[in-house]
């Protein structure tokens, strides 16, 4: 089957077709490609599962966008499945995020604009107004790294940076309770915000850096609950 993928693959290349181009149909493909139609539906069904090629029922079949859907996929599948032996998985997938906006977030600092440190902001106060009562909001969190790299405009960066948030909600029921109180996360959020809003490439990196040995500090409380690791 791989080689009626690769056969689909080249013929896309040498008919130079962009994302959202139209294919031939399956009738046209099978006899272009000399194999079964069986053949070419299991082929296509991989392509499609992997972004490769977007099938509309009813519509035909068109190149896929670039995407990062199936890597994201594994990713946020091996997570889950590697924390049934404790959280070191999870660890090397925060360090992972952690180095990544890290590395971001200088030039974040050059790109933002004052629409977008408003948009930062709403998401920060919001996690203060949360902290008051006691509680800390994962959705505000999400949209504040979410806006964070906005003005970035890169959409794989984006959906790199959502796949590790996937994998944290669906495991959040699971992990150590956070070491630090609502408030102290806000504050985190509130230093990174304050230094951007300032200019302060160097002073929002250093708060995102103990922003994450926070979150850290979390993972390396204890092991993940008996129902996760049974």
């Amino acid at each position: 089957m791989s080689e009626v993928q690769d056969a689909i693959k080249d013929l896309i290349y040498e008919r130079k077709l962009k994302p959202g181009d139209p294919l031939p149909t399956e009738h046209e493909l099978a006899e272009t490609l000399g194999v079964s139609r069986n053949s070419l539906r299991e082929a296509l069904k991989v392509l499609e599962a992997t972004g490769v090629v977007v099938i509309r029922r009813g519509y035909g079949m068109a190149v896929g966008e670039m995407s990062l859907r199936s890597l994201i996929s594994e990713l946020v599948f091996h997570a889950r499945l590697s924390a049934q032996e404790g959280t070191k998985e999870l660890r090397d997938l925060m360090d992972l995020r952690a180095a990544l906006e890290t590395s971001l977030i200088v030039r974040v600092a050059a790109a933002m604009q004052p629409k977008d440190l408003e948009a930062i902001n709403r998401a920060v106060v919001a996690m203060e107004t949360a902290a008051e009562n006691g509680r800390f909001s994962p959705e505000d969190d999400r949209v504040f790294h979410d806006q964070l790299y906005r003005p970035l405009d890169n959409p794989f960066i984006s959906q790199l940076l959502a796949a590790f948030w996937d994998v944290f909600a669906l495991l959040q029921d699971h992990l150590p309770n956070s070491v630090e109180s609502p408030a102290e996360i806000a504050a985190h959020h509130r230093a990174i915000y304050d230094a951007l809003a300032a200019g302060d490439a160097d002073g929002a990196s250093a708060a995102l850096e103990r922003h994450f040995d926070g979150i850290a500090g979390r993972l390396e409380s204890e092991q993940p609950s008996e129902e996760l690791a049974g």
